[in-house]
């Protein structure tokens, strides 16, 4: 384990700020810290797009016109500064995936494995369409701290790396690479916990997918059952501004509540369409997960009228005005929702370590072998940066 690592897990960090996440202090705190990273990776523009819609749900843009990966990230949250920060911080946190500061080795899994090293399995992770990989295949490995075996692992750097230009180093093309379960914080423990939901939220989408009951009635929430008052007033602009809100409980076995919500104006007129947009979150308290889904949702709406986002391909770009979409989930308004808010479980911790040591657990019973997370920070900059890894846990690029 590194010094960082131990160092603050050895401390406890107490949530300071709780207005739809938890945080160690609040937004414009974390602002006044970041704010000499900007100039360095390259951010020149920091954007409030909130007014191009009309629910009013804090949503920001940062932009990084020299990116590896995005030029544009967004953020939102339940205030303009929680918006601003979140926009600032998935910036900051692509740059550092981007820059390639971290010793790497080059060998085969087979030779880390027949030598007895700890190794996550590239088969056991997500492969991209056009895998190459071989166990006798040599790649780049970065080593991380493996919460669950408690030991350092070696794991494939393409499943760290956000560098998206090409050529390809010898070896890529073996797993899917992408920004799933990168996460910065005010420090490791608290980016590790967000890194961890993050993997938890999008494998939860995944399996209701693939069991096709992804808007099932069964799992959808009854609206007048959420009684957080922050939840509440988000969806109060949603209904003030003529949007229907569906919101689906994707809890995984897991017990880390995941929600999933679509928010959908089914009245549109055909001249002049808005976007059907869908949003996620994840969290131990089902209060942030909630909060967390339903102003991701209303960033997506904000992201698809600006046009600033610069890797929507033409699939996703038509399921956001899809007319059959945009009709059943009209016919969903009229069904009738079967599950209570209050049954999603909910886990409240007075300290962030508890959170993450909590998360771990339950990774652990659910039967992943190892929950791997790579310190991204760069040394003089003090930005906690993590990648997390966890094998068993899918994803699909459609859902970054």
């Amino acid at each position: 384990m590194s010094a960082r690592w131990a160092a603050e897990r050895a401390r406890p960090i107490r949530k300071a700020y709780r207005d739809g996440t938890d945080r160690a202090v609040s937004p414009a705190a974390t602002l006044d810290r970041v704010a000499p990273a900007l100039e360095v990776a390259g951010i020149t523009r920091v954007a409030n797009v909130t007014g191009m819609d009309r629910i009013g749900i804090p949503v920001w843009c940062a932009i990084r016109p020299a990116s590896r990966s995005l030029a544009v990230s967004q953020g939102k949250g339940v205030t303009a500064d929680a918006a601003k920060v979140s926009a600032i911080m998935e910036s900051l946190e692509l740059w550092h995936a981007e820059t390639h500061h971290l010793p790497l080795r080059y060998d085969t899994y087979r030779a880390l494995a027949s030598a007895g090293e700890a190794v996550l399995d590239p088969a056991t992770l997500v492969r991209c369409p056009c895998s190459e990989y071989a166990p006798d295949r040599p790649m780049r490995w970065v080593r991380g701290w493996d919460l669950i075996r408690r030991e350092p692992a070696w794991v494939p750097y393409e499943a760290v790396h956000c560098d998206w230009r090409v050529p390809i180093a010898p070896g890529d093309h073996a797993v899917q690479n992408g920004s799933n379960g990168l996460a910065s914080g005010n420090s490791l423990v608290e980016a590790a916990v967000h890194a961890l939901c993050e993997l938890v939220e999008r494998e939860a989408i995944v399996a209701a997918q693939d069991a096709g009951d992804l808007l099932a009635p069964r799992r959808r929430i009854r609206p007048e059952t959420i009684a957080d008052p922050s939840c509440r007033a988000l969806l109060d602009r949603f209904r003030h501004a003529g949007i229907d809100v569906l919101v689906w409980d994707l809890t995984p076995e897991t017990g880390v509540p995941v929600f999933n919500c679509l928010a959908v104006e089914t009245d549109t007129p055909w001249y002049h369409p808005l976007p059907q947009t869908q949003g996620s979150g994840c969290h131990p308290r089902r209060s942030i997960a909630l909060s967390r889904a339903l102003t991701e949702a209303a960033q997506a709406r904000a992201t698809v009228i600006v046009g600033s986002r610069d890797d929507i391909g033409r699939d996703r770009q038509s399921w956001y005005f899809d007319p059959e979409q945009r009709r059943a989930v009209a016919d969903a308004v009229q069904e009738r929702p079967l599950r209570d808010y209050q049954d999603v479980p909910d886990v409240d911790h007075p300290t962030i370590n508890e959170d993450l040591d909590w998360l771990v657990a339950r990774l652990g019973a659910a039967g992943a072998p190892s929950a791997v997370v790579v310190d991204l920070t760069i040394d003089g900059l003090d930005l906690p940066v993590v990648k997390a890894v966890v094998p068993g846990l899918r994803w699909r690029p459609w859902e970054e």
